[in-house]
């Protein structure tokens, strides 16, 4: 799940604490570095991307087998339940979803949740602030994606209630980080400044951090 980093459209609960310029600058860090991140793996990759019209961005990343998607629907629920619905045409057994704000989650957590939907139905990574930075699935339901309140710190605990209640079988990731919010920069500086692996999970965010904090 990709938002094109256009100023005043990304980031905005960093603001007023950067600029709509710098918050847009701090976007193109995370998607560049998510990016790569996926592209690693040996997976099919899928983009799903917003706004509509700003499809031609990602051609700076010279993407090989990469499908593109645009996110559609009402809220954040539709558009992750179309974009896996997508995914799901293609013909595939599994899909795992990330989106670009917590880029310091090891690669490596990708490759197991794929493993796991060899066992489970369904994987969920929670975010420190009650969100989720993954979720992966090996068969879709509309109801997984049903009545959840998005961006709150409910959004997890309704996401799990729902897979549970579709009778999934569920693993769970380890806990991590979005960032969101000014004080979670503090947070994601803090751990590029203790961790070589964070530091190489996310070079170019990193090399924003240490240039602008």
């Amino acid at each position: 799940m990709a938002k094109v980093p256009i100023a005043g459209n990304v980031k905005t609960r960093l603001q007023p604490y950067l600029t709509p310029e710098r918050s847009a600058d701090f976007a193109a860090c995370l998607l560049s570095d998510t990016i790569a991140k996926v592209e690693s793996l040996r997976n099919q990759l899928i983009i799903a991307y917003s706004p509509g019209n700003e499809r031609e961005y990602f051609d700076r990343f010279a993407l090989s087998k990469t499908f593109f998607v645009e996110q559609k629907g009402s809220d954040l629920g539709e558009k992750m339940f179309n974009a896996f619905e997508f995914a799901f045409s293609r013909n595939i057994d599994s899909a795992v979803m990330i989106g670009t704000d917590s880029p310091t989650f090891p690669c490596k957590f990708i490759e197991d949740a794929f493993e796991d939907l060899e066992k489970f139905d369904a994987i969920l990574g929670k975010t420190s602030d009650g969100g989720f930075y993954l979720i992966g699935l090996n068969r879709l339901k509309t109801e997984i994606f049903e009545n959840v309140e998005w961006s709150s710190p409910k959004t997890f605990r309704q996401t799990k209630e729902n897979v549970l209640g579709c009778g999934l079988k569920l693993k769970e990731m380890p806990e991590w980080f979005d960032v969101d919010e000014p004080s979670d920069l503090e947070k994601l500086r803090q751990d590029f400044a203790q961790n070589a692996v964070s530091r190489l999970a996310a070079p170019k965010t990193f090399e924003w951090i240490r240039a602008n904090l």
